[in-house]
């Protein structure tokens, strides 16, 4: 029974060694089919090499031995098999640094090739759920190696190395099989035992790695709060940085201890399988030893076996390269996962097929709307209703949590709801490409990124469809309250908005939200429709707030424009406005109606603009809230 079941492991794990060299070859063949070839002729030349030279010493040996039975003192005799060994000692040595060029390029293939289909594949739903998975997360860390700073392309190049190696013990053995047929055989079945088990005490170590990918993922958080620009000021106002390292320190450790004490576990097993191995080698050794001195063999031919008895070791190493085989072969797989579960957890039906062109006409409704965030206790919305009416401007005010960013995302078809429905004029926005609608949408949110990239791109990016055009830069810039901040820029349009790159320069808070006011502006110039602005002007002081808005709602009149603020000096401009309290819509009307109400809005604008009514502006009036 042990024996079926040690017979059926080794099975199991030669199987799984062939199943991911198949994947990374896979991975090889789509990222560069040429570069594989010729990496793969490389390596079969590479692996015949050394066992060639390998005979070729032992031919010298021979040649040497036979001149000096012979009494020449000449290198005549010794010429032919010299000069043989010489061009392959060469040639071994020249091929490794070729061999070496083309793994790190097929290398690099293969990362570019997976990196383009990870950005593929996240960017592919149009919703953003699977961005907050953790599973998917840690699928993701895994196919870029930040588990084990190993690549798939790292992976594919190391698997050139185990070929070689390979080949050169298998060819080493069969030399060996030409001496002794049961020796070799011996040698095989020991090889593969120790191959068996130091794969099996590396495979453990893995294992303890990747059952703690988020325990990776927090400690490499750790690491960049530290070291990069995004945490700094803080870090050294409230003096953090002791406090990150020592996080780190901390989080490493929990992980390291479980694969230190899996290392702790396998090692004696490990150093009895070498001290076996050595003991079947230094056996072997003494057969050719002996069949020399007993005259079965010539001197030569015993150099020749015992180097290649030696070398077929190769076959029983399991050295870092194979485990970063296995791990490159991991992450392949880990992104094809990815590929074919990352549309589901998106959370976005990808179902519907309508074209958006021309909606909505008359009105987007939320019909009793229900929807929870994955994994959060509570519903966001329990019954909401609401109607937005086509080509009118619409305010949502709210207190903190009440819902306001989370309507705006399923506006834009972040998420799709989990009970009722959204339509646009009758119809359910399920039923309508998502890809479609979303052009339809132009949406500034709160947390809307400052991209380190032109200033030119970080407003063009607001209609990537259409053609670069920059009179409608311009006039987008103009109508955001921009125009003046490019004009300044070193560069104008082209100006990298990064220090962080030569020429590039920084912006303020307030500078950064005219520039993406101005990418929703430019929006429109590519056919949106409905603008959905989430505190876009947060970081503007009241006086330039009210200035982007009188301009903005100006350009906007006749569209579908959605506004979040807090400031009602923004909110007073709208057509209508609502109040969401608990997920429901508790008020709604004209800014003036609801004060007239003296319900939950007039209480909240009165205690806004208590703060500014004594507050007058450069011209001696008094600024309104």
């Amino acid at each position: 029974m042990a024996v079926g079941v040690g017979v059926d492991s080794f099975r199991r794990g030669w199987r799984d060694a062939l199943a991911d060299r198949a994947v990374l070859v896979g991975a090889m063949v789509r990222a560069s089919p040429g570069l594989s070839a010729l990496a793969l002729g490389v390596t079969v030349v590479s692996g015949a090499i050394p066992p060639a030279f390998n005979l070729t010493s032992g031919l010298v040996a021979g040649s040497v031995e036979s001149a000096v039975q012979a009494g020449d003192r000449s290198l005549a005799g010794v010429a032919p098999s010299l000069a043989l060994a010489t061009v392959l000692y060469l040639a071994m040595h020249m091929l490794g640094p070729v061999r070496d060029g083309l793994g790190a390029a097929l290398m690099r293939r293969v990362d570019t090739a997976l990196t383009a289909d990870v950005m593929q594949a996240m960017s592919r739903p149009r919703g953003v759920a699977h961005l907050e998975d953790p599973e998917v997360l840690d699928r993701i860390a895994q196919v870029e190696g930040a588990v084990n700073a190993m690549t798939p392309g790292a992976g594919a190049m190391y698997l050139i190395m185990v070929w070689v190696q390979r080949l050169q013990g298998s060819i080493s053995l069969v030399i060996v099989a030409t001496f002794s047929p049961p020796l070799a055989a011996a040698l095989l079945v020991g090889h593969l035992v120790a191959y068996r088990w130091r794969r099996w005490h590396q495979r453990e170590m893995t294992s303890a790695l990747l059952g703690r990918i988020e325990g990776i993922r927090r400690s490499q958080y750790m690491h960049r709060l530290a070291v990069e620009p995004e945490a700094a000021k803080e870090a050294r106002v409230f003096s953090l940085s002791r406090w990150f390292r020592g996080r780190y320190r901390q989080e490493y450790l929990a992980v390291m201890e479980e694969v230190w004490r899996r290392r702790r576990k396998g090692g004696l097993i490990a150093v009895a399988v070498s001290l076996g191995m050595f003991a079947l080698e230094a056996g072997g050794l003494a057969l050719v030893a002996q069949a020399a001195v007993r005259g079965d063999i010539g001197f030569g031919a015993a150099v020749a076996y015992a180097h290649v008895l030696i070398a077929t070791s190769n076959l029983g190493q399991f050295s870092e390269a194979h485990l970063f085989v296995t791990d490159g072969a991991v992450a392949v797989r880990q992104l094809r996962n990815l590929e074919a579960s990352v549309p589901a957890a998106g959370l976005v039906d990808p179902r519907g097929s309508r074209p958006a062109d021309g909606l909505p006409r008359a009105s987007i409704r939320f019909e009793h709307v229900r929807f929870a965030y994955p994994g959060a206790p509570d519903e966001v919305y329990a019954d909401l209703d609401l109607e937005i009416e086509a080509g009118r401007s619409l305010a949502i005010v709210g207190q903190n949590g009440a819902g306001k960013t989370t309507l705006v995302k399923l506006l834009a078809r972040l998420y799709d709801p989990t009970g009722g429905r959204i339509t646009v004029d009758g119809h359910d926005l399920r039923d309508i490409d998502a890809a479609s609608w979303q052009r339809q949408v132009a949406a500034i949110f709160q947390d809307f990124v400052p991209y380190k990239l032109s200033a030119a791109d970080n407003v063009a990016f607001g209609a990537l469809h259409v053609p670069r055009d920059t009179t409608a830069l311009d006039r987008a810039a103009d109508l955001a309250g921009a125009a003046r901040l490019v004009r300044k820029l070193p560069h104008g349009w082209d100006t990298v908005l990064s220090r962080q790159f030569d020429g590039g320069t920084d912006l303020s808070g307030g500078e950064w939200q005219r520039l993406a006011l101005a990418r929703a502006v430019y929006a429109v110039h590519g056919g949106a429709v409905v603008l959905i602005l989430d505190e876009p002007t947060a970081a503007l002081d009241v006086r330039g707030e009210a200035e982007v808005y009188d301009r903005f709602l100006e350009l906007t009149r006749g569209l579908t424009t959605i506004v979040v603020s807090h400031r009602f000096s923004t909110v007073r401009r709208a057509d209508r406005v609502v109040v969401i309290e608990h997920g429901r819509v508790v008020e709604d009307g004209t800014h003036h109606s609801l004060l007239a109400a003296g319900g939950r809005y007039a209480v909240m604008y009165e205690l806004q603009a208590a703060r500014f009514r004594e507050e007058t502006d450069d011209t001696g009036s008094v600024a309104h809230a």
